[in-house]
């Protein structure tokens, strides 16, 4: 069986060239390396592992690339379900996920509630679910929304080794049987491993990248989705203050009534529940750990993570190998 779909996958020193293609949308694995992207008027760094959603209106410039590796899957939405085309998608005529009647009948108001408040919203019964998640079509345009549903034309996310190593499995298996096809059903299962990877995205309800759902304190959140993106960077108390414009005390203010904790001791806590994933699943060294969760000094990270744990990271590797 020899078929064309709209379905493409590049393996690529760098960034694919076709980037910014104008017909398709794009999901693309950092293998290793890092590099650097205009972003909002400023610039981004991103490193590897990481995971990006590039839709079609989007212009991908990348500033500077160091030993960069990518592999890329293009795919048109149509891919998904016939019905969505870039004109459709766009057109706005599938967005009553966002703005469902309540059950009084009233319309939801989006004048203070964002996209992600709104589905929390139905999440918790406060919507009618039949008249958005009980309808297949509304089912598939969530899968697509990580291409539109933030308003930005690209989505970047920072990737465990396990959360990439997953990502690259799926992707793996579309390149396999896009050239080998090796039966009947290679384009079903085409279709099932690229659903897998939308969905990883839009799933993650509730954990590192939606912090908005978690925190009724939108600077908490806000400062609690940089901590995850950025954690493998220098993040001090003084960064914090300057980039979110906040001063100390309305800071740990914050951090307190929402986390009974301070700003910087809860990115301490979020590095060493980073720290003790790794441990438990990954196969890295300790230094890589340490570097990956933002502390260059291993010898003290240890120190942190004992703080925290009653453990060094070996014992703590040691007694999780152990258990499972």
């Amino acid at each position: 069986m020899n078929c064309s779909i709209d379905v493409f996958y590049e393996e690529t020193k760098g960034i694919s060239a076709h980037i910014n293609d104008r017909n398709t949308y794009k999901m693309v694995l950092v293998k290793s390396g890092s590099f650097v992207i205009e972003e909002d008027g400023g610039n981004r760094v991103i490193t590897a592992p990481a995971g990006i959603f590039v839709n079609e209106k989007a212009d991908f410039k990348v500033v500077s690339a160091n030993r960069v590796i990518t592999r890329t899957l293009f795919f048109k939405p149509t891919f998904i379900r016939e019905e969505f085309t870039f004109e459709a998608i766009n057109s706005g005529k599938y967005d009553k996920f966002y703005t469902a009647a309540k059950a009084d009948g009233k319309k939801a108001s989006s004048d203070k509630k964002t996209s992600t408040e709104i589905k929390m919203d139905l999440l918790d019964g406060e919507y009618k679910f039949e008249d958005c998640f009980c309808d297949s079509i509304y089912q598939d345009y969530l899968l697509l929304s990580e291409f539109f549903g933030r308003g930005r034309n690209i989505v970047c996310y920072s990737l465990t080794k396990q959360e990439y190593d997953m990502a690259l499995r799926l992707a793996m298996s579309v390149r396999y049987d896009l050239v080998e096809q090796p039966d009947n059903f290679w384009i079903l299962r085409v279709r099932y491993f690229i659903i897998s990877l939308l969905f990883t995205a839009t799933a993650d309800f509730y954990i590192n990248w939606r912090q908005n759902e978690l925190y009724k304190d939108s600077l908490v959140a806000d400062i609690t989705s940089y901590f995850w993106d950025h954690m493998n960077e220098e993040i001090t108390l003084e960064s914090v203050l300057k980039r979110f414009s906040v001063n100390k005390n309305a800071l740990n203010d914050a951090f307190n009534n929402e986390l009974s904790m301070s700003c910087m001791a809860y990115l301490e806590y979020l590095r060493v529940s980073r720290a003790k994933k790794e441990l438990q699943f990954g196969d890295e060294s300790i230094s890589e750990i340490s570097q990956t969760c933002g502390y260059d000094d291993t010898g003290y990270f240890s120190k942190v993570f004992k703080k925290h744990t009653g453990q060094t990271p070996s014992e703590y590797r040691r007694q999780m190998k152990t258990l499972c």
